[in-house]
């Protein structure tokens, strides 16, 4: 074996020792770097030669540097964290919505209550002026409450919608980035040394993008097979967001029929293609439009039923009675009419308008008939003459209706000319009532305390209001008991939303911290590494000084 061998096993030791040592200190360096993957030197034995003696080795060589990477344990990773991230979005969400129903004295459920006792009162006392006042204070604090409580359900969707306009606008910024980093990394799929930190920060943006938008990952390859570097990310049951070097938009668009919602869509090849909320899976977009479409629609709705419900009742049996002069009585609540809106993909005429128009209104008397729900209407498709309308809430469809038919407490109307087979309208006979309650009547005299109205009711008009307290007014019950159940489903709701946040936050750290167990950077195993191949790198200093020496000697004997 000469001494130029052993000078080269020398300089490839040191060489794989430095290699091994600036890894490692590469590791220690980025250990608290969000999305790092652990690094490490590869290192493979020269092969050696046959001296005719034997084999003689030829040292080590470093053949790459590769990082810790796992592919399942990193998508199981960023889906569950998209599920956390919807489900806590929510949570939060759910919560502000809470803080809209107070209890006690603020509540509006009081207000019912010290309303109906008021035409007790009245009833006792029916020409005490005072008494008079204190009733249309507790009409005017009831209609206050309802439209307190109208508005913040308001705030939230403005805020909901403002929310998923960022939501887009983060989700978009990530795609283009990682649509960059791809264009860098395109080629370098097959090659043997990989780019590794640019590798991790791909991950680490399609692992920040999972907690906006759930997101599921395709590996690109070239015309031979081969993978290519590049990925492609899909949404929405196979929408993409990154085709390689390219990244496609989401859009924040109105939902269909309901101007002040959000839906989302994708823009491809020019156009815009909605995405079905259902079909986003999780992260904050998806809970946010979870949020909007069940939670806060369910809100509106149900608010709306109370305060129509209650309005109908009150100023029809009012109607039944006479006030001090005589004369039959006015309404006492009004609450915003209903409101058809026609889907934006209507036929229209030459100036944009909408060819067909359609109205709702509510039946008067018919309160308790009302339900908590939006409705669509659509020509129906077995006869085009005829109607048909779908209950939003539980899926029920009335078909072959005619123009002017009444179901559930409400009829629709439908102008000239009628609606065209595609032609949709989103009826919503209660959802917007609470937001603009007023009480009507401000003349204490007017109010219609007198009259016989039922046999047996003690022969007074306002004490028959009061028994509306005890009538099942709403939806089948009384307005407390319907106030009660409104508040008691939703604590339900927040309840079943906190143990599933809690349940998605712990499974999406379980898989974190298994993940990080595997790719992460741990101090002291990389502190004795330090040490090992610091004691390699001399070691192998010492192999080329022994050799230096040897070749010294060689010399000094030729000499």
């Amino acid at each position: 074996m000469s001494t130029n061998s052993l000078l080269n096993m020398g300089v490839r030791a040191m060489f794989a020792a430095q290699t091994q040592l600036s890894t490692t200190s590469h590791n220690i360096a980025n250990a608290s770097v969000a999305g790092y993957s652990r690094q490490s030197a590869k290192l493979a034995t020269v092969v050696g030669q046959d001296l005719g003696v034997g084999y003689i080795g030829g040292g080590v060589g470093v053949e790459t540097v590769e990082r810790a990477a796992n592919r399942f344990l990193a998508a199981q990773t960023n889906q569950s964290q998209a599920q956390s991230s919807a489900d806590s979005t929510r949570l939060g969400m759910l919560h502000q919505l809470e803080a809209g129903y107070p209890l006690g004295e603020l509540g509006l459920g009081q207000a019912g209550s010290r309303l109906f006792a008021s035409f007790g009162d009245l009833a006792a006392a029916p020409k005490d002026a005072a008494v008079r006042e204190v009733v249309l204070s507790a009409v005017e604090t009831t209609a206050s409450r309802f439209r307190s409580t109208g508005e913040h359900l308001a705030s939230l969707q403005t805020a909901t919608a403002q929310q998923l306009d960022d939501e887009v606008t983060t989700v978009n910024g990530l795609t283009e980035q990682i649509a960059g980093l791809n264009r860098q990394l395109i080629g370098s799929g097959s090659a043997h040394d990989q780019p590794n930190d640019l590798l991790d920060q791909r991950d680490a943006l399609i692992a920040k993008l999972s907690q906006h938008i759930d997101v599921s990952r395709i590996d690109n390859r070239d015309q031979n097979g081969q993978p290519d570097g590049s990925v492609s990310l899909f949404v929405g049951g196979g929408q993409p967001v990154v085709l390689g070097a390219d990244s496609h938009a989401l859009k924040s668009v109105p939902q269909p029929g309901a101007p002040d919602q959000r839906g989302i869509a994708i823009t491809l090849n020019g156009q815009d293609r909605p995405l079905s909320a259902t079909s986003l899976g999780g992260g904050a977009m998806a809970g946010l439009l979870q949020f909007q479409n069940s939670d806060l629609g369910n809100a509106r709705a149900e608010l709306g039923l109370m305060a129509s419900a209650l309005a109908d009742s009150l100023n029809t049996q009012h109607a039944k009675g006479t006030d001090l002069d005589g004369a039959v009585g006015q309404s006492l609540l009004r609450v915003g009419d209903p409101v058809a809106v026609a889907a934006a993909s209507n036929a229209r005429d030459s100036s944009g308008a909408f060819l067909a128009k359609v109205s709702v209104s509510r039946v008067a008397g018919q309160g308790a008939q009302l339900q908590a729900s939006d409705y669509t209407l659509q020509q129906d498709p077995a006869n085009s003459a005829r109607f048909q309308v779908t209950r939003l809430s539980d899926g029920t469809v009335f078909s072959g209706l005619n123009n002017g038919a009444q179901l559930d407490g409400f009829t629709f109307d439908v102008g000239t000319p009628a609606p065209a087979a595609q032609d949709r309208f989103l009826l919503q006979p209660v959802s917007t009532a609470a937001q603009t309650a007023t009480a009507t009547l401000t003349d204490p005299r007017k109010l219609a305390a007198a009259g016989a109205t039922a046999a047996g009711s003690g022969n007074t008009n306002a004490l028959v209001m009061q028994n509306l307290a005890k009538a099942n007014t709403v939806n089948g019950t009384t307005f407390s008991n319907q106030y009660a159940h409104t508040v008691s489903a939703l604590g339900v709701r927040v309840q079943r939303a906190d143990a599933a946040s809690q349940a998605s936050g712990a499974l999406a750290t379980r898989n974190k911290e298994q993940l990080g167990s595997e790719t992460g950077v741990n101090l002291e195993e990389e502190a004795a590494n330090l040490l090992q191949f610091q004691q390699s790198y001399q070691a192998a200093a010492k192999v080329l000084v022994t050799a230096q020496k040897l070749f010294d000697t060689m010399l000094s004997v030729m000499n």
